[in-house]
């Protein structure tokens, strides 16, 4: 039974709960000091920030369409709106400072699922493309041998503000009842029981190893993007921007907080047909995919030449990472810059006020640089503007 139920609730989705829950941990490391890490790297607040993180998954086994909406940024933003109108900006008590945890936690887990779908998995659909992806769960595969690696998470007693999910949904259009999410997060609880004794089960290792060999190898690998290490980075800066949002603070927000490459790296693959030859650009905020257009990204090479590169919104509207597919190969030993233009639309009715760029090159690293996989691939724009905010407000607050 605790098999079957753990499988179910992963078949459909992207990280599992195990990873998830290892992820927020991570993201942790990666928070600046201040009051948001005061926050997150609480140890009394890791029940809510645990319980956050698993909170999307709970809704899928039942087939209640809580699951998805949970993982998307315009439920997270009316959870964030009524934590701001009921603490009034001032989240020094217990209970604002739990909600807030809760919140992080869904934070984490819509943003890993993006960055490890648009990466990660992409990059196993060709490097294990002779898996049975029709009838086994790259998602329970990576999980159990990420928890092999590190031992699983512990499974931690239920908690959620039931009563306000329940009305959050129900604006959001959806009905569903506290003892359906109590049940939930039941199952979530069971998921993650799985992940670290199926980590821990030798014959079961081989098991999962045996259905995703390139993906169950490479799920801690920091030189894989979109890897748990990588998604950390990306969660940790998508929550500074929460944070940030908590106090009304958006305009000075830079739009663009990871990329693929790095900023500054070398040795990119030139072929147009290979994944690895994309360029990824994850967004602060959830992007309105119908009034997305080309114009709004350039890719130009040292001497001013530009690049044919179409945008694909990899989950649509509401979604924050963007492929830049080229439409030829990029030519060899050559630097570029990639500028993601102001005016990018989000879902919230505002516009990305400045422009973001960042910097790759097709030719081989320098002898003096090791390659970055590595460093963070987390960006800042023009950097300053980002971190004079994350600053003003870590200053505001203490």
């Amino acid at each position: 039974m605790l098999l079957i139920a753990a499988a179910s609730l992963s078949t459909a989705l992207a990280n599992g709960l195990t990873t998830h829950v290892t992820i927020s941990e991570y993201a942790i490391e990666h928070v600046p000091d201040g009051e948001l890490e005061a926050i997150v790297g609480d140890p009394d607040l890791w029940l809510q920030l645990q319980n956050g993180t698993q909170f999307p998954d709970g809704g899928y086994p039942m087939g209640e369409a809580y699951a998805e909406t949970a993982h998307w940024e315009p439920f997270q933003d009316r959870y964030l709106e009524w934590i701001r109108a009921t603490y009034n900006e001032d989240y020094s008590s217990t209970e604002a400072r739990q909600h807030i945890a809760f919140l992080m936690g869904l934070g984490s887990h819509g943003m890993g699922d993006q960055v490890f779908d648009s990466l990660y998995m992409q990059r196993a659909y060709v490097y294990d493309a002779d898996s049975d992806w029709e009838n086994t769960s790259m998602d329970t595969a990576t999980d159990v041998g990420l928890a092999a690696q590190t031992g699983g998470q512990d499974t931690l007693d239920a908690w959620a503000a039931w009563d306000t999910m329940v009305s959050l949904m129900a604006d959001a259009g959806v009905e569903v009842d506290a003892d359906t999410l109590q049940e939930g997060q039941a199952l979530t609880q069971i998921a993650i029981t799985f992940g670290r004794t199926a980590g821990a089960n030798p014959d079961q290792q081989a098991i999962y190893e045996a259905q995703f060999p390139w993906a169950y190898a490479h799920i801690l690998d920091d030189g894989v993007h979109g890897s748990p290490p990588w998604e950390a980075k990306a969660v940790a800066m998508y929550w500074q921007v929460r944070w940030a949002r908590l106090f009304g603070e958006t305009a000075a927000i830079e739009p663009l907080i990871y990329t693929f490459p790095p900023t500054g790296s070398y040795a990119h693959p030139t072929d147009a047909e290979s994944v690895e030859s994309r360029l990824t650009v994850v967004l602060s905020r959830g992007v309105m995919g119908d009034l997305l257009v080309t114009d709004m990204f350039e890719v130009k090479d040292a001497d001013g030449n530009l690049y044919d590169v179409s945008p694909w919104l990899f989950y649509g509207t509401s979604s924050h990472a963007i492929h830049l597919v080229p439409s030829v190969d990029w030519p060899a030993d050559t630097d570029f810059t990639v500028t993601v233009k102001a005016g990018v639309p989000f879902i919230d009715g505002t516009y990305s006020e400045r422009d973001a760029s960042f910097t790759f090159s097709t030719g081989p690293w320098p002898e003096s640089e090791p390659p970055i996989g590595y460093g963070c691939g987390c960006q800042s724009g023009g950097g300053g503007a980002w971190l004079g905010l994350l600053g003003i407000l870590a200053l505001r607050r203490r």
